[in-house]
């Protein structure tokens, strides 16, 4: 009999084991899009609300490349005052944008964040000046992954 005991014990630590090392659950995306959907909605708002947009962010290896994301174009020359950052879905992402003004892009610090809903400002130093375009991009750095959206601020020439 004690030999049986044994078999059966040995299924149970097992299974226990295995679920312990399974990996976290995947995120609600379709939720965490509505949430930054939301959150594009409100910035929209704002009387000098130049553009915003909102990606689907994944844990990658390598750094993103610079043409991913996503890209806001301006017909004339944009004074960029401020971009509002929010990520949706759980766990934690880096957050980076690129300006081009004339035909040379320049990327701006990236930053951390925690995607937990809260807005947060990226890093200007002052102003950006005669950005013709804007690039948006991210991914994650601890979780399955997860929505970021981008409000833009300023005035457009």
């Amino acid at each position: 009999m004690r030999r049986r005991r044994y078999l059966l014990v040995l299924p149970v630590v097992l299974s226990t084991a295995l679920a312990s090392c399974s990996s976290p659950p995947e995120p609600e995306l379709q939720a965490a899009q509505a949430q930054a959907d939301a959150f594009v909605e409100s910035e929209a708002a704002s009387a000098n609300f130049l553009g915003a947009g909102s990606f689907l962010a994944l844990q990658h290896d390598a750094v993103p490349l610079p043409d991913e994301g996503i890209t806001l174009d301006y017909e004339s020359d944009a004074r960029i005052e401020g971009i509002n950052v929010a990520c949706f879905g759980g766990g934690e992402a880096s957050f980076g944008a690129s300006v081009r003004t004339g035909s040379s892009w320049t990327g701006l610090d990236v930053m951390t964040l925690a995607c937990d809903g809260e807005p947060r400002t990226a890093p200007l130093n002052e102003p950006l000046e005669r950005v013709n375009a804007l690039r948006l991009n991210g991914q994650i750095k601890d979780g399955a992954g997860a929505v970021i959206a981008a409000a833009i601020t300023g005035t457009a020439g």
